[in-house]
């Protein structure tokens, strides 16, 4: 049975509580006490084994005897009880399950038994999730289902995966005088709805203004970036990493942040400073003037860290170098800051308060954030006793802010940048010869198969040094060191990226060997396994090639040395099994011989951004015209805004709801970035341009919505019927549930190309003129949603 929206989560009703207990100090007290000393005004329902009644309460031995049904069943029973636990959810059909246990403080054993029955249980059935003791808070209704203090209120979503985080964020957001709208503490080594699902879950809700996501390294990255990059699209995301990540690793995260549009954080410090940016909505700002009653000169090499230009006024005999001296009075103090905010050439302000008597400092405090109030610029206060979204502990600090803003200012830049058509004098290379080049180990014919500059050892004073490699976790990468930095890009490889890397190394008169490097890896990333790594090193004026291949004999070695699936069985010597096994034929010929089985085809590594589907080539129409088919690219953006202006009144009318020449700067840039784990595109070509484009994006977790858009000359020659089967197959294997759209009534053809596609047609009950198209999609046994390669599904369609 399809699981229901999670809505349970975040307006229950009704909660079980399995483990209630009173005695002192146990989880279940602790939970129980928790619930019952929050607001919460629905019911709860303790399920004791031993007591009728829990805290003045009806108590049930088990949910199955519970009369009425829940929102929600929260588990803090020990492992060994999950079985008869699961069973009795599902006789109930309560779907919805968290399980809290202090994990840390439980056996290896415990941890097992968890691992295997959770494994058993979860699907589309029971839901389970698994919770730390701090457990899970929604602070804007009341609730508080953990073992740690009632959360404030306020406009943070923050999903964790350690209760000292948790704990520590709490303790930002109360300095700054805000609270959390909803939180949850996950484990992330036993939790089968992970962070990604719980982000899809959390939605778009009015209480949260910035969420905060506890970087789970465990998790399948192509499926925690999607919906980073989908919940990004309402609700600004912090994504705070507190693993150790080196150079190389940040730089392949702040990729993923242009991308999927998130910032992400490393240190506690940082983290802070984030939240003091969004929640305080501080602006992007070029320049910041300082005041304060100490030398703040000192401050300068830290602005330049963060590229901001310090401002330090000067006005003898009381202000040198934004100085007021260490006996600025409070009213002083604050005749010089309306003095500096009424300067034009002022942007915001730093106002830096010394460590003084107590008194002194409070006032100065008090009386600067009085005048705050009433600024139309910012007006930033750092001193011991500032607290609020304006107030820091220290100033650099403050400048921290100020320069994510930059950060985050830029970032919305970048997702309204249109990639440039790819260039025309690139060479593609022959997949047969760079493979015999890799099988060969030679470095001469792989850099000749790839269409790269000659191949050195060393390069005479290198100033740039792209690299592209198999990172542990990401996968294919590319990344640039230059001047002691280091950035980094990401397949599929995009001319915006050859722009990145010129702007950002200071290479750009070499581009084009920029814009080659990356066509060629393009065919290489999709088809190679992990041999080693490639680099393309300027300097000097010359570029030249560096190839390192993996030591081939190390790795047979270590293959070799695997125990084969037969060896392990029998060093079990488990005679019933061995028996059974026995009289499978072919399996008992694998097992007991001595014959080691064939060892399994290498998968090697996903890469975190999805492919593009490989189902390209050429298609015939119904009146013998052939068209080529392939998956959309970031560079055929200029292509289909020409293709849209093409299109009679009629059809842009039809096909967008709205009388439009041409699509928006930021629609034509979200239609082009696609994120093929969630979404995707398809184009067709011929000599005049583009003759269609089908795309579907996504809705929800379950439902994407569709379009198609065919040239005039095209129309009545099947193109539109092979455009939508592409997508609803590409959909399919995503894992969507249904596809849907909104139609015009008075758009004949698209309404009878939905129906012909099995599309179910129903009037909106919201606007007259339309019709909701609907089409449930069959599941794709071979396909899973969240760790895919992107397959060539169109088995029988018309391709040469």
């Amino acid at each position: 049975m399809p699981q229901a929206m999670p809505g349970y989560f975040f307006t229950p009703k009704h909660i079980v509580l399995v483990g209630a207990s009173e005695r002192a100090d146990s989880l279940g007290e602790q939970i129980l006490t928790s619930l019952l000393g929050s607001p919460f005004d629905g019911t709860i329902t303790p399920v004791n084994l031993r007591h009728r009644f829990v805290a003045g309460i009806r108590a049930y031995t088990s949910p199955a005897h519970i009369p009425e049904g829940a929102d929600l069943v929260i588990a803090v029973t020990p492992p060994d009880s999950y079985e008869a636990l699961f069973k009795a959810c599902r006789k109930k059909q309560l779907h919805h399950i968290i399980l809290i246990q202090d994990w840390p403080t439980l056996p290896e054993e415990a941890w097992r038994t968890a691992r295997q029955l959770i494994k058993k249980y979860h699907g589309e059935e029971l839901s389970i999730s698994v919770c730390n003791p701090a457990g899970f808070q929604l602070p804007t209704q009341g609730l508080n289902a953990g073992i740690q203090d009632d959360y404030p209120a306020g406009h943070v979503a923050f999903l964790s995966g350690d209760d000292a985080v948790s704990h520590e964020v709490t303790q930002m957001l109360r300095r700054m005088k805000q609270g959390l709208s909803r939180h949850i503490s996950l484990n992330f080594a036993l939790t089968p709805v992970s962070a990604a699902d719980w982000l899809n879950r959390f939605g778009h809700n009015r209480h949260t203004r910035v969420a905060v996501i506890h970087y789970n390294t465990l998790e399948n990255p192509p499926k925690l970036f999607s919906a980073v990059r989908y919940f990004a699209r309402h609700t600004p995301v912090i994504l705070y990493c507190t693993h150790a990540a080196d150079k190389t690793e940040k730089a392949v995260l702040n990729c993923l942040a242009r991308h999927n549009n998130f910032l992400p954080v490393f240190t506690p410090e940082h983290l802070e400073s984030a939240l003091h940016t969004y929640l305080a909505e501080l602006k992007p700002v070029q320049q910041l003037t300082v005041l304060a009653n100490t030398p703040a000169a000192w401050l300068q090499p830290t602005a330049e860290k963060y590229a901001v230009r310090l401002q330090l006024p000067t006005r003898k005999p009381r202000l040198n170098q934004g100085n007021l001296g260490t006996y600025a009075t409070a009213s002083a103090y604050r005749s010089a800051a309306v003095e500096q905010l009424q300067n034009p050439d002022c942007q915001a302000l730093l106002a830096v308060i010394a460590a003084d008597s107590e008194h002194h400092e409070t006032a100065v405090s008090r009386v600067l954030k009085n005048l705050a109030r009433t600024s139309d610029k910012p007006l930033l206060i750092s001193s011991r006793f500032s607290d609020g979204l304006l107030h820091f502990s220290h100033p650099e600090q403050a400048l921290q802010a100020l320069s994510l803003a930059n950060t985050v200012a830029q970032l919305q830049q970048e997702q309204q940048q249109t990639a440039p058509p790819a260039a025309d004098n690139l060479k593609t290379p022959d997949p047969q010869a760079v493979r015999q080049a890799i099988e060969s180990s030679s470095p001469s014919k792989l850099v000749q198969a790839l269409h790269l500059p000659k191949c050195q050892n060393q390069c005479r004073h290198e100033a740039v040094r792209l690299t592209a490699f198999v990172h542990p976790h990401y996968g294919w990468t590319v990344s640039a060191v230059y001047q002691g930095k280091t950035a980094a890009v990401l397949p599929p490889f995009s001319s915006l990226d050859a722009q990145f890397l010129a702007q950002t190394a200071d290479i750009g008169e070499f581009s084009q060997e920029i814009n080659q490097f990356l066509h060629s890896l393009s065919a290489l990333t999709e088809t190679a396994d992990d041999f080693g790594n490639i680099s393309l090193c300027f300097g000097n004026g010359q570029t030249v090639s560096n190839i390192h291949f993996k030591n081939k004999a190390a790795a047979k070695l270590k293959t070799a040395q695997r125990p084969t699936a037969a060896e392990i069985f029998r060093s079990f010597n488990i005679n019933s099994a061995t028996e059974f096994i026995r009289q499978t034929g072919e399996s008992a010929a694998e097992l007991l011989s001595h014959k080691p089985a064939a060892p399994p085809k290498s998968v090697g590594i996903q890469n975190v951004r999805a492919p593009y589907p490989t189902d390209s080539g050429n298609w015939q129409t119904a009146d013998g015209k052939t068209v080529f088919i392939r998956p959309f690219r970031p560079e055929d953006a200029a292509a289909k805004q020409q293709f849209i202006r093409k299109l009679p009144p009629e059809s842009r009318q039809t096909r967008f709801m709205a009388a439009i020449n041409e699509l928006p700067p930021a629609t034509l840039a979200r239609f082009s970035r696609l994120d093929y784990h969630a979404e995707g595109a398809y184009i067709a070509e011929n000599s005049d341009g583009i003759a269609a484009v089908s795309r579907f994006s996504r809705l929800t977790r379950d439902e994407c919505e569709f379009g198609i858009t065919v040239a005039e000359k095209m129309r009545g020659s099947g193109l539109a019927a092979e455009m939508m089967r592409r997508i609803i197959l590409l959909a399919t294997q995503q894992g969507y549930k249904s596809m849907s759209a909104e139609i015009l009534k008075s758009n004949t053809a698209m309404l009878k190309l939905a129906e012909k596609s099995g599309f179910t047609l129903t009037p909106s009950a919201e606007d007259k003129q339309l019709y909701q198209a609907k089409l449930r999609l069959l599941p794709d046994e071979t396909a899973d949603r969240h760790n895919f390669p992107q397959k060539n599904l169109h088995k029988n369609h018309k391709l040469s």
